[in-house]
């Protein structure tokens, strides 16, 4: 690989990537809704802008590879928005080719090295089939005059748009002057008069006497920059087709057309006006290195110990001196450093929060991909694309995101020959959405496919050893598609690139238990699969039940906690060496945490009442038993750090309001630590017990 040579700062390059990654994705977007919905005026202004500015951005740091490829998408793009060319399959296709090419490009100014791309041949394709079918002033959209029919002499009628912003006046001044230098501005409006006194809106409007052809004038507009040119048409022309609406008009009472001469005319208004918006935007908003908000909330964090531990301090001193005037104010004074402490990391979080439209915008290219590659017609229905959600989150996601879309198209849709024959519509619906329920975030990954077939998966699962024949078949429908997110099970008969490894559905519960969420599988045979991902707003401060087990204190994640119980010692059952209650019909399997964490705490048989704390991680509930419940507390949460590293059932830790260390259990892997020993046990119970009530599905 050759090195990547560019005519710019190291200081430039990171806004350089940062706006290019940004527009990369804003143009994946629109790409595919452009194929999906077809082309409209707004969507492929959209889409133009998108080419342009990268083009401007990559010629301003010397990017000849990556400017040479957007200018050849800039030609071809041109000749579609002014409705010379017709969008088809082999145009997008030429596209989505020439975008993959640019995410490449883009990313060889972060490695400073050339990758091997022929940029030179897509580049030629593009303006090649940019000059195809090249017919100057067929099909434009018309646009109506504003003045009541053309002056003496008048040979085009000209309408063009600008940005609005502070160079509008002065790009309507230039567009004036080069089409002066090629004939003669018989009337405009708004008048030069007009323009030179900035009474300019979005919009110029001209009529000209000019013996050059259309095509000498689309070029010499083309020239200014910033101005796209909405119509041009021949004045006889114009004049005639008025005529020919007027009256069909007439004629049926209602224009024919109207609606779409007017969309174009109210895409651009609205586009406009959306620019405007943006620029107000971005006026108004800075970039934050991400490390810096790490570090601000970090000393927020620290802030919110230290008020916690004044407020212990405060009550501990009342208890002694009593009501005193100085511990009075302390209180008062304290009271109001929590509220502007509780402010400021409110603030403080809300800066690291991004709407899961970053994550979502790119998996409307991600399924046309697959389904085109499959054969089968997809429509991806995305919403809540604007619910926020913490980086560190987001940056976890995306891949158990991609898996599940991934097996949902794989899997779950049927083919549209299948899907018909089933009496569904050829083109199945993947859902995805996002909102906020309490304090998590739920996502979901819906589908109208086929569902999961519990039979198919009890058979895989003995077939492949994971389960003898007799246990597999002691399972519920439920506790059978649990099997999916096991290590190596796959349904597919085959392995292929997409799937048949086996891994796709066990990284989903991996990541996301690592994130402190749980996943749900919902299904019905013939109808479709519905996934529910529950997840934290934030890993950075979280709610906990604190517990005491023997002196340690342990803080439990209120999303895994279901409720507390007291248990009496006769109610608590063993079997195998394995505690356990029965809790509403359910058996419910007991573990010490004192055993687990091999520290001083209630040992030998129960002589009294128990304390339980009610777990429950996707479908699997477990009760945890303790010495002591301390109460809720919201608490932030410390890394152990390398010198502790990772110890088994914990994630991490908090510093408690006394200056105590809290040691954050990890319920998920703690779970799934003695997952083992509860699938003997349920197996005993189901095998051993006659009772009605134990032989009832394990919680």
């Amino acid at each position: 690989m050759m090195e990547l040579r560019l005519d710019a700062t190291p200081e430039e390059l990171p806004v350089f990537l940062t706006e290019t990654d940004e527009l990369l994705q804003s143009l994946d977007a629109h790409l595919v809704r452009l194929e999906g919905e077809g082309p409209s005026a707004e969507l492929i202004q959209e889409v133009f802008r998108a080419a342009h500015t990268i083009k401007g951005s990559a010629g301003a740091i010397g990017h000849v590879r990556m400017a040479r490829l957007t200018h050849a998408m800039e030609t071809l793009l041109d000749r579609v928005r002014h409705h010379e060319l017709q969008v088809t399959a082999e145009l997008t296709d030429h596209l989505f080719e020439a975008l993959d090419m640019l995410k490449v490009l883009a990313a060889e100014v972060e490695t400073q090295q050339q990758a091997d791309l022929d940029v030179e041949t897509l580049a030629q394709a593009l303006e090649a089939l940019a000059a195809t079918d090249a017919q100057p002033g067929r099909g434009m959209t018309l646009v109506r005059p504003t003045t009541v029919g053309p002056p003496d002499g008048a040979t085009h009628h000209l309408v063009v748009e600008f940005e609005r912003g502070p160079w509008t006046a002065v790009r309507a001044l230039q567009t004036l002057l080069a089409v002066e230098a090629v004939g003669a501005v018989l009337r405009s409006h708004p008048s030069r008069a007009e323009v030179e006194r900035q009474e300019v809106h979005e919009r110029l409007e001209a009529w000209l006497a000019t013996e050059r052809d259309g095509e000498e004038l689309r070029r010499v507009v083309a020239e200014v920059p910033e101005v796209q040119l909405l119509s041009l048409t021949d004045a006889a022309e114009l004049v005639a087709r008025m005529a020919d609406e007027a009256g069909s008009t007439d004629a049926s009472g209602s224009e024919p057309g109207s609606e779409a001469r007017s969309a174009p005319s109210g895409a651009s208004e609205a586009t406009a006006a959306g620019a405007a918006r943006k620029a107000r935007g971005s006026a108004a908003t800075v970039r934050i290195d991400v490390e810096r908000l790490d570090h601000l909330l970090n000393l927020v964090g620290e802030l919110v110990i230290d008020r916690t531990r004044l407020i212990e301090l405060g009550r501990a001193l009342r208890e002694q001196v009593g009501e005193h005037g100085l511990v009075s104010e302390l209180s008062e004074t304290t009271l109001h450093l929590g509220r502007v402490t509780d402010e400021l990391q409110a603030e403080v979080m809300k800066s690291r929060m991004l709407p899961m439209g970053t994550v979502f915008n790119r998996f409307p290219r991600v399924v046309r991909d697959l389904a085109t590659r499959q054969g089968k017609k997809v429509e991806l229905v995305i919403e809540g694309q604007e619910t926020e959600l913490d980086r560190t989150v987001i940056e976890e996601i995306g891949d158990p995101l991609v898996h599940l879309l991934r097996n949902a198209i794989d899997h779950g849709v049927e083919s549209p020959a299948e899907r018909e024959a089933r009496g569904k519509p050829p083109t199945a619906t993947v859902r995805l959405t996002a909102q906020h329920v309490e304090n998590s975030i739920v996502i979901v990954v819906e589908d109208d496919g086929g569902g999961i077939d519990a039979a198919k998966v009890r058979a895989r699962a003995a077939d492949r050893g994971l389960l003898t024949p007799e246990a597999a078949a002691r399972l519920s429908d439920a506790e059978a598609v649990d099997l999916i997110f096991q290590p190596g099970f796959s349904t597919a008969a085959a392995v292929s690139d997409i799937s048949g490894r086996g891994v796709g559905m066990d990284i989903v519960r991996t990541n996301v238990e690592r994130l402190g969420g749980t996943v749900e599988v919902h299904t019905t045979a013939g109808q479709g699969s519905r996934f529910l991902l529950r997840l934290p707003l934030t890993l950075a401060i979280v709610q906990t039940l604190l517990v005491r087990v023997g002196a340690n204190v342990y803080a439990l994640p209120l999303s895994s906690v279901t409720e507390t119980l007291r248990v009496p010692a006769q109610d608590i059952q063993r079997m195998q060496r394995q505690e356990a209650i029965l809790l509403r019909g359910h058996v419910l399997p007991i573990v010490r945490l004192s055993t687990v964490f091999h520290c001083a705490g209630q040992a030998g048989p129960v002589r009294k009442d128990a304390l339980v704390v009610a777990v429950k991680v996707g479908e699997r509930q477990v009760g945890l038993m303790v010495d002591a419940l301390l109460g809720e507390q919201e608490v932030v949460i410390k890394a152990l750090g390398a010198l502790i590293g990772e110890v088994p059932g914990i994630s991490s830790a908090a510093i408690l309001g006394d200056g105590t260390v809290a040691l954050i259990v990890d319920v998920p892997a703690l779970v799934q630590r003695v997952a083992a020993d509860y699938q003997d046990f349920c197996a005993t119970v189901a095998r051993e017990t006659t009772e009605p009530v134990l032989a009832a599905s394990v919680s």
